[in-house]
């Protein structure tokens, strides 16, 4: 299966010498069309910095390798470069932030009809039907001509987590997508995430805490331990548990 990120040898700070200061090592990181990776670990292990990282949003400190495969047939693009890559985030890279991503001044249905509009000025294609489709299944139907004010906590995360799921993508990262949502809202988003790698190739990486519902939902857990991310292996008969969400 074609590679999507190919990670090698890279280093991650920050905070200086505070108290919340952390050194992120990742040896090796290879994600694939169709993989669903979880990266779980303590608060302040560096899951979020991370995932800003591979969004693009910020620079590694030190990287032996980091490239991007955008498409098949396409060349690989070196990401440890100087130049702007603003425009691999606004493509093949799509990020939906832990807080935020809601604007105060449209309705969930024009803020999504915005994103839909710009993805199609970088020659994406997000469809109606494909709007639809992650609208049901995020239980938002009866949201959508709402603002923000109107909004809870639980359909803002959602909301943005529709935008970010509106569009296809290469690689789609979302850090905490259930952060704030019930048991069944965080089911929904998390098969939500899953059904687009598993249907349409795209690789999906979030950070979380809900490791079990990652698992069952169809996400390969990897942690942060001892400052360095390393595979898990958590063997599915520790868990039992209820997948449905209908």
């Amino acid at each position: 299966m074609m590679t999507v990120l190919d990670i090698k040898d890279m280093r991650i700070s920050a905070g200086g010498d505070g108290e919340d200061a952390f050194h992120l090592s990742v040896p090796d990181l290879f994600l694939r069309r169709g993989d669903c990776i979880a990266v779980s670990g303590p608060s302040g292990c560096g899951k979020s910095t991370l995932l800003e990282v591979l969004a693009l949003l910020r620079r590694p400190d030190d990287v032996a390798r980091f490239r991007l495969h955008p498409s098949a047939g396409r060349t690989p693009i070196d990401l440890n470069t100087g130049r702007d890559l603003s425009d691999l985030r606004q493509g093949p890279i799509g990020y939906v932030p832990q807080m935020g991503g809601v604007l105060p001044f449209l309705t969930a249905r024009a803020q999504i009809d915005a994103v839909m509009y710009l993805a199609q000025s970088n020659n994406l294609r997000p469809t109606r039907k494909r709007r639809d489709r992650f609208t049901e299944a995020l239980g938002l139907l009866d949201h959508m001509n709402k603002r923000r004010t109107e909004l809870s906590g639980g359909q803002r995360k959602r909301v943005a987590l529709l935008a970010g799921l509106t569009v296809p993508r290469t690689l789609l990262i979302a850090d905490e997508p259930t952060a704030g949502l019930d048991e069944r809202a965080a089911a929904r988003a998390l098969h939500a995430l899953s059904s687009v790698a598993a249907e349409e190739g795209s690789a999906v990486l979030i950070a979380t805490h809900d490791v079990v519902a990652a698992r069952f939902a169809g996400f390969t857990v990897m942690s942060i331990d001892n400052g360095r991310l390393a595979p898990t292996p958590i063997g599915k008969e520790a868990f039992r548990h209820d997948t449905s969400v209908a």
